[in-house]
């Protein structure tokens, strides 16, 4: 006698979409304002300085490492990162994609 298979309805699996989380972008808004203000005052050179002392930590202005630095600049993002990390673990990610929410993710 041949044996019936049972079948199997799979759901089809949609491919998400590109999505912003905000939480990590926010992070970034401190670093991009230091660095605008540095380059107001003191043009290209002023950018690549702040650039360097704000994620680095190394200061060419004072020709040594600050921590004051590092955490004005990468504090933020790192801050974001975690906001970031808690809210998928939350779920809260998961029900702004179902409540249909487009690209936006905390």
């Amino acid at each position: 006698m041949a044996r019936t298979r049972a079948t199997l309805r799979r759901r089809a699996h949609k491919r998400p979409g590109m999505t912003i989380p905000l939480a990590v972008v926010a992070g970034f808004g401190p670093l991009v304002y230091e660095t605008i203000k540095a380059t107001k005052a003191n043009g290209f050179d002023g950018t690549s300085q702040a650039l360097l002392a704000y994620t680095t930590g190394f200061s060419r202005w004072e020709g040594k490492w600050k921590a004051e630095y590092l955490m004005k600049g990468m504090g933020p993002v790192v801050a974001g990162l975690l906001v970031h990390k808690l809210a998928g673990r939350l779920g809260l990610n998961r029900a702004l994609g179902k409540a249909g929410i487009p690209f936006v993710r905390v």
